[in-house]
């Protein structure tokens, strides 16, 4: 925990002990890899698969992790609190800019261009795009650490940018747009899909303070009721709206017996059923989904398990999950990133309707974004996976700025459905009441998917 202290000697006791966190675990990622007989990879080359196995080796991305919270608490100490607040205060431009550079291919122009990279010139061509603009966006990238200006006006990819490349040609890619994603590594898309939702997220959140002083939307939690109702000026959910425009630690699958069934609730085409198909053959899935998302889902099943759907080993069940649950042999209900998307008023609903068709052996499986308090909590100890490790004073207990993506989720999420990333107290205050008891927690270590596990109580 942060010391009240002003003293100028605790403050520098402070900086000397996140200094002491980063080297010391600077030290572990070393000792780690030695071990393990591998290298930690360079920022300067292109990611790929076999380089990321440096950060499997067990240790060493607890230890990244602990340097990357330290680092930014300590740039935090010895920042000017001025320059903090006006860089927090202007962070919507890069998010712009990494779209520009995804949409203007720069990484695969770059990649092309070889490891002397290419003149902002060159780069724009193909793309049609003002040179001297686009040079002024990847130099904001650059800055921080994404793509290199390794002369004036010219730049190459690292390690980071090179997430974005799709690994096809620029010619390619403009021949053929529509399938600039297919068969790659998704990151780029994963950019491109965020940039084409950040428009309407960021401006829902310019309307939050409205949302949240003004008595009449305060206290809502309704969907049609949000920020984003007051920006976009209209009155209907931001899933109806968007369709009318035109615009590791693991659950045991494994345990569960053969034929099992597992109830993909809300599960879009099935893209996580389909992982657990491919890993786990002895179990079956229902994908339920709007009718309209299930009908799109059979091409999908029939291009990635051709035999799933013939062999009756994955259902597509068109199904609302705001009425009875039709599955009433379920041996999992599976809700991935779907609760954070409702006010706790919605999701009480969905878990009662789940919780009606449970048998008494049925688990429910909630995979999302959990988020911790930045104090400590000692409370629910007795649950099985709630401690996690407690980071070495002075960081934060919440690992801070290393799990900082999943309290921005948290507003996007306020400001735009009026839903919210959950403490694991308040996920275990939805099963309490809906007939639910919390049974296993199992926490990601900084931003990434957790699982919370409920059985019928």
């Amino acid at each position: 925990m942060i010391t009240s202290d002003p003293s100028p000697s605790s403050t520098l006791a402070e900086l000397k002990a996140l200094s002491k966190i980063i080297q010391d675990s600077i030290i572990s990622i070393e000792a780690s890899l030695s071990s393990a007989n591998k290298e930690f990879p360079s920022p300067y080359t292109p990611i790929t698969r076999e380089s990321e196995a440096a950060r499997m080796v067990p240790g060493v991305d607890k230890a990244c992790t602990l340097i990357i919270t330290a680092a930014y608490q300590l740039i935090q100490s010895v920042q000017s609190p001025m320059l903090s607040i006006m860089a927090i205060a202007t962070q919507h431009a890069l998010p712009a800019a990494l779209g520009v550079a995804s949409a203007a291919n720069v990484a695969e122009a770059l990649r092309e261009a070889g490891p002397n990279g290419a003149h902002v010139n060159e780069i724009a061509r193909a793309s049609n795009i003002d040179p001297s603009k686009l040079a002024r966006v990847l130099r904001l990238l650059a800055t921080n650490h994404i793509f290199v200006e390794v002369a004036p006006d010219v730049f190459v990819n690292n390690r980071i940018s090179s997430c974005m490349d799709t690994g096809k040609s620029v010619k390619a890619i403009l021949e053929s747009p529509e399938t600039k994603h297919i068969a790659t590594n998704c990151v780029a898309a994963s950019v491109e899909h965020w940039q084409a939702t950040h428009n309407s997220a960021a401006t829902s959140a310019a309307h939050l303070s409205e949302f949240l002083l003004d008595p009449k939307t305060a206290m809502s939690q309704e969907l049609n009721n949000t920020a984003f109702n007051i920006a976009f000026n209209t009155d209907i959910p931001v899933w109806e709206w968007l369709e009318k425009k035109e615009n590791e630690r693991r659950f045991d699958w494994d345990g569960l017996k053969q034929g099992a069934v597992i109830v993909d609730v809300g599960g879009g085409v099935g893209a996580q059923s389909l992982a657990l198909a491919q890993n786990c053959p002895h179990l079956r899935f229902v994908v339920q989904d709007r009718e309209q998302v299930t009908k799109d889902a059979a091409g999908f099943w029939n291009d990635k398990l051709p035999d799933a759907l013939p062999s009756g080993r994955v259902e597509l069940q068109a199904h609302d999950f705001f009425t009875p649950q039709p599955v009433k042999n379920a041996s999992v209900f599976l809700l991935r990133s779907i609760i954070h998307d409702w006010p706790d008023k919605y999701c009480l609903q969905i878990l009662r309707h789940l919780r009606a068709a449970a048998t008494p052996d049925t688990r429910l499986v909630i995979v999302d974004s959990l988020v911790s308090y930045a104090c400590e909590d000692s409370d629910l100890k007795h649950i099985p996976g709630i401690e996690r490790p407690v980071p070495p004073k002075p960081l934060l207990p919440n690992m801070g700025y290393a799990a900082l993506t999943s309290y921005q989720l948290d507003i996007q999420m306020l400001s735009v459905l009026n839903g919210k990333e959950r403490t694991i107290a308040q996920m275990k205050e939805l099963m309490d009441q809906t007939g639910w008891k919390l049974v296993q927690v199992h926490q990601a270590l900084a931003f990434s998917t957790s699982k919370v596990i409920g059985a019928p109580a």
